[in-house]
Formats: C-alpha cells, sequence, structure tokens
C-alpha cells in the first residue's frame, strides 16, 4: 500500500505562492497579475466563463508555459519556468481538460507508467534485469494496483485504457496523477463529461483523496454544483483577470461574478 503523504499542518509553510502571473501570447494578454496563496490541505476552485485564462494558469504552475512575468514559489522554491518533468518530482501534479492517458497500455500500465519517477533502481540494473530492480517492479505493481482500488478501477487493471467509459478514464487521469506522490493536486475540469451521479461520487471521493493522502488540491470546473458543494474557497477569473475570491456563498451572491457568467441585465 502506498505510504500516505505528509499530513496537512496549517502551521506549515506557504505552499503555494503565485504572485501576479502574466502570461501573454503576441499581444494578446491571456492572464494579467493573478496571484494565489494555498496552504496544506486546503481544497481550493478555479472558476470563470469560457477563455477566461484558467487553463493557462494551470500550464504556467506545472511548467507547459513559461509565464511572461511574475513568480511561482512553492515551499520557498522559486520554480517559476522550470520544466514540467522538475516541477513533477517537487511534488505537483495535474490532470488535463482532455483526456491524456496511453491508449493502447493496459490501466494498470498506464500507472506504473506514472511512477518512474519513484523508481529508485539504476538504469543498468534495469537492462540486466538484477534482483533488485524486479524487487522494484513488483513494488510498483504493487502500488499502482492499490491506487487503481482507490479509484475503483482495479477490476479494470489489465483492460486497455481506450476501453474505458469516460468517466472510468478521468478516474485513471487521477490514480496517474496520485502514482507521482504530489502534495499539490490541480484538476483540470474533473467532472467534464459526467453524469450527475458520476459527479457526485467524484466529488465524494476527491475529498477521500486529499484526507486520506493529506493533499492540497486545487481545481477547475465548470458544474457549479459541484464546484459549491467541494471547495472551501474560490477564485473567479474573467479575461484573464480576477474578479472575486471568497467561499462559495461569497462567490454566488457577488455581482461581478453574476455578469461575468450572465452578462448585463438588459434594463442596464
Amino acid at each position: 500500500m502506498p505510504a500516505p503523504f505528509l499530513s496537512p499542518e496549517r502551521n506549515m509553510p506557504m505552499f503555494l505562492k503565485i504572485e501576479k502571473l502574466v502570461m501573454q501570447f503576441g499581444g494578446l494578454t491571456a492572464v494579467d497579475s493573478f496571484s494565489l496563496e494555498l496552504q496544506p490541505g486546503e481544497l481550493v476552485g478555479l472558476i470563470g466563463p469560457n477563455g477566461a485564462g484558467k487553463t493557462t494558469v494551470f500550464n504556467m504552475v506545472t511548467g507547459t508555459y513559461k509565464p511572461s512575468a511574475g513568480k511561482i514559489h512553492w515551499l520557498d522554491q522559486d520554480i517559476t519556468g522550470l520544466p514540467v518533468h522538475q516541477i513533477t518530482a517537487k511534488g505537483l501534479a495535474r490532470t488535463f481538460q482532455n483526456v491524456r492517458l496511453f491508449a493502447e497500455m493496459t490501466v494498470l500500465e498506464n500507472v506504473m507508467v506514472s511512477m518512474h519517477i519513484t523508481l529508485q533502481a539504476s538504469f543498468w540494473k534495469a537492462m540486466l534485469g538484477l534482483p533488485h530492480y524486479r524487487k522494484e517492479e513488483r513494488r510498483i505493481r504493487d502500488e499502482a494496483l492499490e491506487y487503481l482500488r482507490e479509484l475503483g478501477l482495479a477490476h479494470l487493471a489489465d483492460e486497455k485504457a481506450s476501453s474505458l467509459a469516460y468517466g472510468q478514464q478521468r478516474r485513471l487521469e487521477i490514480a496517474r496523477a496520485l502514482a507521482t506522490k504530489p502534495r499539490l493536486l490541480l484538476l483540470d475540469e474533473p467532472a467534464a463529461g459526467m453524469n450527475p451521479l458520476e459527479t457526485k461520487d467524484l466529488a465524494q471521493l476527491v475529498r477521500e483523496i486529499r484526507d486520506k493522502y493529506g493533499l492540497t488540491v486545487l481545481l477547475i470546473e465548470h458544474d457549479m454544483k459541484f464546484v459549491m458543494g467541494l471547495c472551501e474557497r474560490i477564485k473567479v477569473l474573467d479575461h484573464g483577470i480576477t474578479i472575486a475570491e471568497g467561499t462559495p456563498s461569497e462567490i454566488q451572491s457577488n455581482p461581478h461574478v453574476i455578469k461575468a457568467y450572465l452578462g448585463e441585465p438588459k434594463h442596464a
């Protein structure tokens, strides 16, 4: 069974501190002066209309994009502009809007591939098939199966990833992210394409894995019922600019948020 990750302590240093991030593509500013601080164990939502810049924020935090300006600090380290693999190794993991699995690999193999950063045996031991490597391979297989059990996918371990239903593929992506042993999990529209029952089950699952593994969770989602029922704090973007931040009840009644989603009233 995978060892539990560090349990969240509220008096620990700031996990993630984002300071005035800017992302420009040519003459277009996709994100403008975005700031956010996360404490260990928080479950925070990032919402906004289509094109608001939410996924761009994720891409900057996880190394897909290098910010045009601003800083990203993780556990007192400046990780701004580091490549994806280095950021993942530091304990940040994400899922994507569009499911990105190895379609022809089995469900189990998809999770095992994600665990390569925890492999302790050397390349040559692996090439020569030495006992230590075989022991490592068994360890990884056992841990990967445990993640699949956690996500309700263990019975599908030997199936091809491409054969899974869409909701199951979403869960497999989360299992792959967990397999990198993150301390911060970024979920990009995890409920997209799910029916109401699947969405309800997913909300419970996110809470459970946050608590079990001591994770901090930052998620993007368009399903407002999902976000409002799950997140403890919410930040709202519109056209790359932060327009609100607060508890779910504060966000639901915020006039700037209502305007961003619904537009100006006709009588205005």
